[in-house]
Order: C-alpha cells, then sequence, then structure tokens
C-alpha cells in the first residue's frame, strides 16, 4: 500500500512548532509508520522532495521563501499552515516595513541591510487548506489532522522541489561552505531577522518576558527567566529564596529537554548509520523510549512550575503566579527515581560512540555561580562581551571585549565545575574522563548534565518541601518606577551563557534592550573549529571531510533562531 507522502518546511521562526511535533510522544512512532517523510530539515538529511501534504511552519520573510511556497502549492494537494507564525505571522508581524529598517539600524547599524525586510502570513502569498493555530499549535489538533489524512487518499502531481542547501539537523539556517583547495570553511547563516530587541521597544515592561521567550521554541524558559530577572535588578525587585530554587528546579528542566532532544534527533542519527531520526525511531525502538521517558520528566516539571511544557506562562515579577503545590512536585521527585538508570543509559550510550578525534585550544566559560553549586541559575559573569555586526551575516558575534574568542556551553561547564558535579554524574565523568578539549564531546558532556540535573532537580524539591511555596507567590500589581531605570541579568541557557538587559522609562515603557545569547558567541568559536578541523584532515577523502564538519557544527548544538534573534 502507498503511504501518502508529507513534507514538512521551516520558514521563519523559533522552530517550536516542529519541536512541539514530538509531544505526539508514542503516537510519533505511529505517524512514522502511518506516513511517508520525505522531507524534514530539522531531523533528515537534504533530499529532493516530492510530497502529497505540506505542513509549513513559520512566517515568509524573503523572496526565496515566496518561491519556494508556490513550488511546494503547485506540488501538494494539502498545505497546513502549522502554527500562529505561519498563520499571522504571530507578534513579528506587528512591525511594518519601515519600521523594521528604522530598528534594523538601532539593532546592527546603520550600514546593515536586512535579508527580511518583510514579515508575512503564508496565506498571503499561497491557499491554505488547513491551519492548526496556536503558540505552540495545539497538539489534539494535530492529531486529529492526521486521523483525518489517513482516511482519505490524498495524492499529489508528482513533482520534486529541489530545497534550499542548508545544514540540515540543526535548530535554525545556515549554509556550510568548505574551500578544500585553500583549507577554508565557511558557515554562513542564512536565519532571518524577526528584531525581538526592537518589538519591544515601547511595550509595558511585563511583556518582555512572554515575547522575548518567543525567540526560541527549544530553550523559551532561558529567554523568560532571563528577563524577569533583567527587570527584577531594574526595579530593585528581591526574590524569595522559593523562588529561587523554583527557577532552579525549571531551568534544569529546559536544559534536560534541549538537550535531550539535541542528541536523540539531531545528533544520533550521524553515528547510528540511518540519515534521519525518522528512520532512527523505527530502527532503534528502545533508545527511542528512553528519550521519551525522560523527556515526559522535563515536560511534567515545566507544566507543573511553568504552566506550559512550551513558553512559560505561570512566571511573573518576583515569582509565580500559582505557585506549584508540593504533592505535584513530590510525584515529580518520585518520577525522576524511576528515569535516573535510564539517564545512565543515555551516558554508557554516548561514551561508546566512535567520536572523530580532535583537539583544540579554546577559551571556556561559564558565568560565577553560586559558592559550591553547578552554573545555573542565579550567576555573574564579570567580563564584557562585544557585539560585532558582519555585513553579511545576520547573526552577530560575541566575543570578549579585547577580542578574544570564548566558547560557552556543556564542556564549559564541566570544564570548570565538574568537581561540583552530583554524585552519580560525577562518577560517571570521573570513570569516562572525556578530553574536554575535544569539541566532539560536547554530545557526551550534555548525557552527563541530564543526569546532574535530574539529580539537582531531586535536591532541590527535597529543599523546597521544607519550605513555604507561598513565598514564590510573584507581584501581580504593577508599581510603576519614579524614573529611567536599567537592570541585566545572566544565566546558563543550554548552549551556555544568556545574557538580558533592559532600560524602562518612569511609565514603565521599554526604550531600551539587548540580548546576547549563547550561539552568538559560539559561532566565533565554531569558524574557528571548523577551520582547525578541516587543516587536520588534509589527504581525507572531501566528502569524509565535509561529514566530520557537519558533525562537528552539531555538535556545537548551535540555535541559529537564537543568535538571530
Amino acid at each position: 500500500m502507498t503511504k501518502t507522502k508529507i513534507a514538512i518546511f521551516d520558514l521563519t521562526g523559533c522552530e517550536g512548532c516542529e519541536f512541539h511535533l514530538l509531544s505526539l510522544d508514542e503516537l510519533l512512532l505511529e505517524f512514522f509508520q502511518d506516513f511517508e517523510i520525505t522531507n524534514w530539515r530539522l531531523l533528515s538529511e537534504k533530499k529532493p522532495a516530492n510530497f502529497d501534504i505540506a505542513f509549513i511552519e513559520g512566517a515568509v520573510t524573503t523572496k526565496e521563501q515566496i518561491n519556494l511556497l508556490k513550488q511546494i502549492r503547485e506540488t501538494s494537494k494539502i498545505v497546513v499552515a502549522l502554527g500562529a507564525c505561519a498563520i499571522s505571522g504571530n507578534i513579528f508581524a506587528q512591525l511594518s516595513k519601515g519600521k523594521r529598517k528604522k530598528l534594523a539600524a538601532k539593532i546592527y547599524d546603520k550600514n546593515y541591510q536586512l535579508k527580511a525586510k518583510f514579515l508575512e502570513p503564508v496565506e498571503k502569498f499561497i491557499r491554505v487548506d488547513e491551519k492548526i493555530p496556536g503558540c505552540p499549535p495545539d497538539i489534539e489538533l494535530v492529531k486529529k489532522l492526521l486521523e483525518k489524512i489517513k482516511k482519505e487518499k490524498n495524492v499529489s502531481k508528482i513533482k520534486k522541489i529541489t530545497l534550499p542547501d542548508f545544514t540540515a539537523k540543526i535548530e535554525g539556517h545556515g549554509v556550510l561552505k568548505i574551500n578544500f583547495k585553500e583549507q577554508r570553511v565557511k558557515f554562513e547563516v542564512e536565519e532571518s531577522e524577526r528584531l525581538v530587541e526592537g518589538l519591544v521597544l515601547g511595550q509595558n515592561f511585563q511583556q518582555a518576558p512572554f515575547n522575548t521567550s518567543r525567540i526560541c521554541g527549544i530553550c523559551p524558559v532561558a529567554h523568560n527567566l532571563c528577563s524577569w530577572s533583567a527587570l527584577e535588578d531594574a526595579l530593585g525587585v528581591k526574590i524569595s529564596q522559593e523562588t529561587t530554587i523554583l527557577r532552579k528546579i525549571l531551568l534544569a528542566s529546559q536544559i534536560l529537554k534541549s538537550h535531550l532532544l539535541h542528541l536523540f534527533f539531531l545528533v544520533l542519527p550521524d553515528y547510528a548509520g540511518v540519515k534521519g531520526s525518522v528512520e532512527l525511531c523505527k530502527k532503534y525502538p528502545a533508545e527511542f523510549h528512553l528519550m521519551l521517558n525522560l523527556k515526559k520528566v522535563s515536560d511534567n516539571i515545566l507544566e507543573v512550575v511553568g504552566g506550559s511544557s512550551a513558553f512559560p506562562s505561570n512566571t511573573i515579577l518576583g515569582g509565580f503566579r500559582t505557585p506549584p503545590k508540593m504533592d505535584e512536585l513530590l510525584v515529580i521527585r518520585n518520577s525522576i527515581f524511576e528515569v535516573i538508570d535510564e539517564a545512565q543509559d543515555l551516558i554508557k550510550l554516548f561514551s561508546t560512540l566512535e567520536t572523530p578525534s580532535l583537539k583544540v585550544n579554546s577559551r571556556l566559560e561559564t558565568i560565577t555561580p553560586v559558592q559550591g553549586f553547578y552554573p545555573s541559575y542565579p550567576g555573574n559573569f564579570s567580563k564584557s562581551i562585544k557585539e560585532i555586526v558582519r555585513k553579511d551575516s545576520s547573526a552577530k558575534l560575541g566575543i570578549l571585549k579585547k577580542g578574544e574568542i570564548i566558547k560557552v556551553g556543556a564542556l564549559s561547564r564541566l570544564s570548570h565545575f565538574s568537581k561540583v558535579l552530583n554524585p552519580k554524574a560525577k562518577k560517571a565523568f570521573q570513570e569516562l574522563q572525556p578530553d574536554l578539549n575535544n569539541p566532539f564531546n560536547n554530545n557526551l558532556a550534555q548525557a552527563i548534565e541530564i543526569l546532574h540535573f535530574l539529580e539537582e532537580t531531586i535536591n532541590l524539591i527535597e529543599e523546597i518541601s521544607e519550605k513555604d511555596l507561598k513565598k514564590s507567590k510573584g507581584i501581580e500589581k504593577e508599581n510603576l518606577p519614579s524614573k529611567k531605570l536599567s537592570g541585566s541579568a545572566c544565566l546558563e541557557a543550554p548552549r551556555g551563557i544568556l545574557f538580558h538587559q533592559i532600560k524602562i522609562d518612569s511609565q514603565g515603557k521599554i526604550i531600551d534592550y539587548n540580548i546576547i545569547p549563547p550561539t552568538q558567541i559560539n559561532l566565533a568559536s565554531l569558524e574557528k573549529e571548523t577551520q582547525e578541523l578541516v587543516k587536520k584532515r588534509e589527504g581525507v577523502p572531501p566528502l569524509q571531510i565535509k561529514k566530520q564538519v557537519e558533525q562537528l557544527i552539531r555538535a556545537f548544538d548551535p540555535c541559529i533562531t537564537c543568535a538571530v534573534h
């Protein structure tokens, strides 16, 4: 029986809608078995795609995307707009063309030329047959649509589309270019600007954490918490111990989920001899269920503490709108005990993978945490980050003020703070002794961190069980400042140090906002290390070098959507 062919396309957005499809959980295997997935850049290698049904995530921002949409419409029998960005442009559509141009001069510089001179919904350019609303989209509506599609015969005109040459299995759009003769590597960022820092200008300060969390569909909690912390710094709001503990739990769950999805869906196919996660899930169901069990714990924490498994809705100034109940947290603690062994199995799995050898001398940096703790939240960073605008890239680079390139993330955290890992994670680290100067070992470092943050969550829940959860209740009544104020904050997001800086006026309106995400910092190091890899592989066949460079890019776990924002 011929299966209905489905293709999933991402335009300009946070890619949260695609990751939210993974919330089909056990039904994901059925999805992969009931349909033939012919294109999904986030989860599989690029190939000419023919398909009967197209799911489109993200808003339209370039002429190239318009041309792609027209080809999709000509080929596909059914076109589905997936999520708010595809349906309406989401909050990003608030900026007019003229406003976008003015903001580009402010956010980048006066000479910067926008890749995305407009931002529009899909329906402005082609007919859309089905819409699944929401940010993120309603997973129950996804299930209903898939059931409907399964019952009907949907055969399109057979026409293959040649897709843009974006690197597969990373978040966001980038193109890898290697000059083998000159041994030169360039990773060109092709993500369109959403201008989030400009979007929040003139808004009430309370909107910033919710709008900035839309930067990324895989680490929205980090942006949300960093934004609230910057506001609290500006307004002089002191948070309770209970709030700090709950925020640590929330951030730990975000790191867990981000690492899991990266390791299983983006990295593991490279080492398992399969082209993508679709094939991986079908070929290795035991590993799939291992990932799923760990992910369920993370999703449960995000929902109980943050109000949503995706974008937080329960966080407010100074704390939480509705503090979680202690019995809910104890259920989470007990569920973690049930999956600790699986987290240890994940470390074993990644420790046995045949990792390419590469030794680099990169400067590894983290925030300075509270003494005796592994870095996450809160913390500080005593050095200054300088942002560099490049005329050929929509992502700025983040380097130290004196021009030194640094690297942040799991490898950096282990490099400086392995001694304060929780016991089981510490034992795994000491037994394996991974070379932290090999960037490919970032994958193993993330697996070790998954175990650490599971143990940490148990400790935090036990700590807060002796405290008064009501003290984590935040400030719902708005008190306007009497003068202009500024504040800043940093924390450890899944990929490393994240900075938010804000200025507000006496009416509580945002007059300036700046964000430096970890990938913006890591891009400079990525360019340097991929260059070193190519030079050290002289004489190796070009295809093998290209494969290893792509593996290295994925090991960095770049979030290009964050870097551009």
